[in-house]
């Protein structure tokens, strides 16, 4: 029964994020901000209103995502980036115009980006579990000594 009814459960709807990404002063923004990073689900459909202000020629770049489309001065392209599951992460996209975007692979600083899929990994706590566990049982032994010593008195 548990698997019949787990074929009649819908999964979530993929959504559709529409993002307008312009290219000014040689850096990428949404809005405002530069370098932005634009955060989607898994499934969703990016689709991107790229535009370039600038007076220089520029590339919407996204090694992760195949995408590599050229962006002529005045220019206006649309790109649509379907998510799934394996594309979970932190992706970089960039201008590879020589100058544009310095350094390599994900790395890369300058006129540059990222797109989020689903939920960024939460930081860690800085504690090792195995140390709480360990102070736990020290506090445990030291509560243990000294209710056995008070029952001595």
């Amino acid at each position: 029964m548990l698997l019949v009814s787990s074929l009649f459960v819908g999964t979530a709807a993929a959504a559709i994020r529409d993002v307008t990404l312009i290219a000014e002063n040689i850096l990428w923004k949404v809005g405002t901000t530069a370098k932005p990073t634009i955060t989607v689900n898994p499934g969703d459909v990016l689709r991107l209103r790229i535009e370039n202000i600038d007076s220089l020629d520029h590339t919407f770049t996204s090694d992760h995502f195949g995408v590599d489309a050229p962006m002529p001065v005045d220019s206006v392209v649309f790109v649509n980036i379907t998510t799934s599951e394996v594309d979970r992460g932190l992706w970089q996209f960039h201008c590879k115009i020589p100058g544009h975007a310095t350094g390599s692979g994900e790395d890369r600083d300058g006129m540059v980006g990222w797109i989020q899929v689903g939920t960024p990994a939460p930081p860690p706590l800085g504690i090792d579990p195995l140390l709480i566990a360990g102070i736990l049982v020290i506090v445990v032994v030291v509560i243990a000594v000294v209710l056995l010593m008070r029952r001595k008195k």
